[in-house]
Parts: structure tokens; sequence; C-alpha cells
């Protein structure tokens, strides 16, 4: 793809030139080779169509997007809003080879028809020039593994003259299912240009930075939203690169780089306005400035993204500029939710069932790509009335650690376990969590600590809590419940069984400080908080406070915002953040339980409007619940993840769910998957036990049946006379308005009590 240099007659002559992919069968762009030198050249950008290029699309000359500056140039793409952009080329940048079975889809059913490229040049070229600048884009047959798209930055201002330092920002909120693996990014800028820069928000909130109140036309300051304290918690840089350096795609050295839904990405533009008399406008023109961050990722599916505008602090979500759940992505919630019905997934070995070696599930966590889950369980071991001192709190048998790996990953798609780690480690698991770069947290009980594990090989990274010995304060936790883990890996516990609060710990480990609801008020407080999760969304902290039936929402710093009464569905016990907001299904899931008033089990959606909550009254918050029972009796952790997520995305309109239990009868089923999904009439109608039948997870392109090492845990005793349960498909119930007290509702929590102890409740 090449335009002859004799076409720039002008300055800032931009000509284009196009391809049309191959139309018998799938290909993809394999690597990209420039055919062109700077200064000649400035630019090259190269786009993709999904049907024809623009029929008005020719050279053109000036300010492109603006008559005041030139021609505007209008869309490469014909009937068409967006133009998805593939690749960038400036300052003699060298090609880029992607990796194998990764790449741009092009052609065939799915891929672009056509590829469009624009070649900037900043001066006039010579009439009789016969040479020629461009592209070389070279072509594999057949789909890849994994898709190949970019996801753009760019931001609108006006730069102030004679300033050392002026930054111009723009952040948005990833919300799309299925998690980006960063392989390549890009920046450009102008001549004032001095560094670009990407940085991961931490817990969601826009810090405050040093240069804050920098006057900038178009930019100012905002609260974000569902936090009000005002606290500012620095972002975690990703990358960045000098603009005046040649403008490639530089390579991530961190090939774990992965952005998640529900992160909040952030580009920073530095300029150095001081050899400048008058402001400087972002344009196109040789005296104009931009600020742009290319970020090259790959995924189960392509997903070409744009951010172009938090131009405050507030809420704004990656545009879709071309995906194949780009419909579903932006949907609302459904206007008939209860017509959403569970049913119960078998497990895909032989004998429906998740591994032998599984005893009660205590925790388990998803992985965001849906392909992977983490359990921790406690072997042999079982939590009973008998297994704490109540005066003490201290487990009566310290001598004996859990001799099976208490922690196991499981390949979702094969119900195999492909690592575990954990034996002779643990004394009563809890629950556990992903950190933002993949290491395992878990929270354990018998030994009063919070410990921290290298996903890869299962080393101990760090331990918080003075080992079998029950704190308080700074000193330590109580049988800590759960633990949730910002971007910087700060984090909070929830300290439940004895010490009913949420202890906060900074990126260092540190503590904090911590928190509790109406401190002081023996009404208000928590009763047992069994589950804590954050969104970084709306930066919100979420609490399951198990026996007061209820979850409440905090700002990062405890402050409390709000509380929704679960009181007709019973104690709480696990909660999740889907955070995604793909098929309009996001918010909260709460894993219920109604102990001591006919034992039914549920999960209940509190859908928070694409992550931004409704303040006021919970109890007029429309909420849809499930009922899990009889295949679900002792609840213990849910996990939720998106409906597109993990090869689910032919199952319809819906949202995965993994539910353990703590079930008392040694080698028991402690592990469900659960779907909650609008197709009723494919997978079955309510009340039949057939309701899962065709919902097989389809492996990810690229995967092979025993290609991996599996793990072989010895089954556990009791397990060879287990069967894997039977649940009828459930549709949805809406809550009707309550019209309980909150006197009330706390009366009935405590009744559940039974007058036992905590401690005898797991």
């Amino acid at each position: 793809m090449a335009v002859p240099d004799s076409v720039a007659a002008k300055p800032d002559t931009y000509a284009y030139t196009f391809a049309a992919m191959p139309t018998d069968g799938d290909h993809h762009i394999a690597w990209f080779e420039p055919k062109a030198v700077a200064p000649k050249v400035h630019h090259m950008l190269l786009f993709g169509c999904e049907g024809a290029v623009s029929p008005g699309l020719h050279t053109r000359s000036g300010g492109m997007f603006s008559p005041g500056g030139g021609e505007p140039r209008g869309s490469v793409c014909e009937n068409s809003r967006s133009e998805p952009f593939i690749f960038g080329w400036g300052k003699n940048a060298p090609p880029l080879t992607l990796p194998d079975r990764v790449g741009f889809e092009v052609g065939g059913d799915r891929g672009f028809k056509h590829l469009v490229l624009e070649v900037h040049y900043l001066d006039p070229q010579r009439s009789d020039a016969n040479e020629t600048s461009g592209l070389t884009v070279h072509l594999r047959r057949g789909r890849p593994n994994r898709a190949m798209s970019v996801v753009a930055f760019a931001q609108g201002f006006v730069l102030p003259p004679g300033k050392a330092r002026v930054s111009v920002r723009n952040g948005c909120t990833y919300t799309m299912a299925r998690p980006l693996t960063a392989f390549a990014f890009r920046v450009h800028a102008h001549a004032l240009g001095v560094e670009v820069y990407a940085e991961r928000l931490t817990g969601g909130r826009w810090p405050k930075d040093e240069d804050e109140d920098e006057a900038r036309e178009g930019q100012g300051r905002t609260t974000t939203p569902g936090d009000n304290s005002g606290e500012s918690f620095p972002a975690v840089r990703l990358m960045g690169r000098d603009p005046q350096l040649a403008q490639l795609f530089e390579r991530i050295d961190d090939a774990g780089l992965t952005i998640h839904p529900g992160d909040k990405i952030r580009v920073t533009c530095v300029y150095d306005t001081r050899n400048r008399t008058e402001a400087t406008r972002a344009g196109w023109g040789h005296g104009d400035e931009m600020c742009n961050l290319y970020l090259m990722v790959h995924a189960e599916e392509p997903a070409y993204l744009s951010c172009t505008g938090s131009q405050t602090h507030g809420d704004v979500r990656m545009a879709i500029q071309h995906s194949p759940d780009s419909e579903s992505a932006s949907a609302k919630a459904p206007d008939e939710s209860e017509s959403l019905t569970a049913h119960l997934v078998d497990a895909p070995s032989a004998d429906k069932r998740w591994p032998k070696s599984l005893g009660q599930v205590a925790g388990i966590v998803a992985e965001p790509d849906g392909r992977h889950a983490w359990a921790f369980h406690r072997g042999k071991r079982l939590w009973d009335g008998d297994s704490f001192d109540p005066s003490t709190h201290k487990m009566k048998d310290l001598e004996s650690p859990i001799a099976e790996n208490t922690i196991a990953r499981i390949e979702l798609a094969s119900g195999k376990i492909v690592k575990s780690f954990g034996a002779n480690e643990h004394y009563m698991p809890h629950a556990i969590t992903l950190g933002p770069d993949g290491d395992v947290w878990v929270t354990d009980c018998g030994l009063h600590q919070v410990i921290r594990y290298n996903a890869s090989d299962g080393a101990r990274v760090a331990e918080y809590g003075r080992k079998l010995t029950p704190g308080k304060g700074k000193d330590g936790f109580c049988k800590p419940t759960q633990v949730t883990v910002a971007e910087d890996n700060s984090f909070w516990v929830s300290d439940g069984y004895c010490n009913d609060r949420v202890a906060r710990f900074d990126s260092r480990g540190e503590y904090v400080g911590e928190f509790k609801p109406g401190e002081g008020d023996s009404t208000t407080g928590f009763e047992v908080p069994h589950a804590i999760e954050l969104d970084s969304r709306d930066s919100t902290l979420y609490v399951a406070d198990r026996e007061r039936s209820r979850i409440t929402a905090h700002s990062l710093d405890g402050s409390m915002i709000r509380e929704y009464d679960l009181s007709p569905h019973g104690l709480v016990y696990g909660l999740s953040v889907l955070r995604s907001e793909e098929l309009g299904l996001s918010g909260l899931y709460a894993l219920t339980w109604r102990r001591d008033a006919g034992g039914d089990v549920g999960v209940v959606w509190i859908p928070t409007d694409a992550g931004r909550p409704s303040r006021g009254n919970s109890k007029r918050h429309q909420r849809v619940a499930w009922s899990l029972s009889p295949a679900v009796t002792t609840p213990h952790a849910i996990s939720a993840f998106g409906g597109v997520a993990g090869g689910t995305d032919g199952w319809g309109r819906g949202v995965n769910a993994l539910v353990s239990e703590t079930r008392p009868a040694p080698g028991d089923v402690n592990l469900h998957r659960i779907w909650i999904g609008v197709d009723a009439n494919r997978h079955g109608d309510e009340g039949s036990k057939d309701g899962a039948e065709g919902l097989k997870v389809v492996p990810p392109r690229g995967w092979v049946e025993g290609a991996r090492s599996y793990v072989d845990e010895a089954a556990l005793p009791g397990s060879e006379k287990a069967t894997a349960p039977t649940m009828v498909a459930t549709k949805g119930k809406r809550d009707a308005s309550s019209t309980e007290t909150l006197g009330k509702t706390l009366d009935a929590a405590r009744d559940d009590d039974d007058d036992d102890d905590d401690d005898d409740d797991d």
C-alpha cells in the first residue's frame, strides 16, 4: 500500500490508498513493514473498514477535522461512524512483527474487508518526484488464536504559553467482559511533547497530581462518584515514552500486563511551552499539538476501543469502535429481569462433578477470562462447633496443619486441576482473592492471617497477622474472612468473626486504620463481615454483613455510602461484583442463606446502573433473586464473571457464577457452576431438570484436550459415594417493596443465630 510522493503539492498534505482484503476465507495480519522515511513523511496511519471505503476519500491538505485549518477529511469508511485504528508509524520507526497465531483479523466473514492507509507529508514534494511512501502489510491464512486490536487514547486541549511543564490527562474505564492482554504501545505528540505515559488508577480514584491546578481550557476537577474522602491514591504506572523518539509500537516488557473489566486507565501527555508566547491548541497542523497513546492488545475476540474524553474526573467508558460484542457491550438491563433463568451447569468430567480432591471449598474466585478458577479448600478438615475455643478464638488443634494441598487452580473447560500448593501450611481456609498482578491472596481463620502467594510457583510473597494468634487493631486479625486488593496492592480485610471490622493496609502492607459502620451504635455495626469486594468503577467497597442480612457500601476510607437490606433472603454469605457491563447485567451478586428458616439458598442480583449505583433507600432498589435449593445446601462463597468469557458466548445473554459450599460430609460435592441467562427456551424451561442441557464450554481457539499437564490429587475419602446434585431451572423473582424496619431485620438476624456463638458458624 503506497502513494506517490508527488501528490504532496501543499504543506500538511494527507494522501490515501486502500487495499481489499482476501475473500477466500479468514486471514490475519502477521507483521507490518514501513516503506517511508522521515522527515519527508510525518506519519502514517492504517485503518480497518468493515465494509467499503468512503467514495469521497481523496488527497487533502490542512486541518483535516477542522475546516478552519484546511479541508476536513470525513470518514475513511463508507457509512461508518467509526474507523478502527490498526497501526501507526512516525520518526523512522522499524517494522513490527506480531506473536505467532496472534494478529488482526481481515477478510472472510469476520475480518475487515478493506484497509485504508493515510500518509501525512509535512512539506510539499517535487511534482516530478518518482518515489512512493507506504506500508507493506503481511498476511497469514486462517483465524488467529488471539485477535489483536488497538485501544486509542486522544484528547482535545489548549496549552498555556510559557510553562515548563503542562500536563493533559485523559482517562476511561474498560467495561467489556474479555480481559485485554497488552502487547505494545505507541505515543504521539508534536514539537512540544516531553513525555506520554499510561497509568492504572488505584481503586478507580483519580489521584491528586502535583500540577492538578494547572489552568487548562476544557479540563476541570470533579469528585469521583462514590468517594467523598478527598484522599489521594497514587496511580500505578504501566508504560511511557518520549514522543520525540521514533514513534514505534514499543513492546511491553511485562508479558502479563492485562486490562481487566472495571479498570480505569489514564493517559498523561506532558508539554514544555516555554518557547510559545500564545496558547497552543490540539490539532493536525504544523503549529498544533496532539496527545495520543495507542495500546495494542489481544483477546479471544477483537475489541477496538477509544478514549476521547474524560476532561473531568467523572466516569467515562471506553467507546467501542469495532467488536463482535459491540451490540451486547452497551446493553441495558433486561426489561423483564425475572425472565432470567438459573441453571446448574454440569461439571465437564465424566461423572459430572468437580475434582474429588476438593474438601470444603471455603473460597472460590474465577480468573477474569473465565478459563480457570482458584479454589481454597480444607482437604479432609471440617469446620464444626468444636473447631475453635470460644473463649480464646484459637483452634483446638494447633499441631496439625492440613496435609493436603489447599489451593487449587482448576481448568474450567476440563474440570481438571492444573496447579496446586499449600500443603501443611493452612489450618482453616476461608476465602481466596486474586490481586491485580495475578497473585493469590487468602485468609485463614485458624492461622488468623492474610497470606499472599505467587501464583506461578506457590511461593509466599507476604503474610500479615501473627501466626495462630488472634489480634486486633494494628496487631493482627481474629479469624479474618476475606481480603480485597487494589491496583497498587493496597488492601482491605474483612476481619469478621471476632473484631467485626474492616482493616485497611497501604501498598507496602502497613496498617492504615479500620472502620465499622455506625461505630458506637450497637444496632448498626458489623456482625460477622463475611466477604468484601472493591469496585473500581465507582471507587466503592462492598461488605457482606452476614448476620445483619445486608450489604454495606463504603468509600475507600470507610465512610458509609448506603446499604442494601437482604433480610427477605436470609444471611449474606458471599458477594461478587460483576464489573463487565456487557449484556446489561453488571452489579452485585450476593449468595444468601435462610440458615434457620427453611434453609433456602439463593443468589440475589442488585443492578448497579453500569457502575453508578442509585443513592437513597436501598429497599426501593430493584433486585432479582433465584433459588439454588436443593442443589446448594451450605453456601459459602460466590464468584461471578461475564457471560461471553471463557467459552460461554454461545450460551446467550447471561452471567456465569461459581458457588462454593462447606458441606459437613467428607468427600461431598462442594463446588458448582451456575448459569443465569435469558435464553430459557433454548436451555430448558423452568422446572426442568435438563435445563442446563447444551451448556457446554467451548474451549478457546488453540486449546487442545490433553495438551497440558495436570495435577493428579488423591480423591478424598467418601468422594466415591458422593453424587453430583441436580437443580431445576428456576426463573428469577423480583423483590417486592420491603416494609421491614431495620429493627425487625436485626431481631430476625439474631434469632437466626440460634443462641450459638458466631465461632461455631462457618
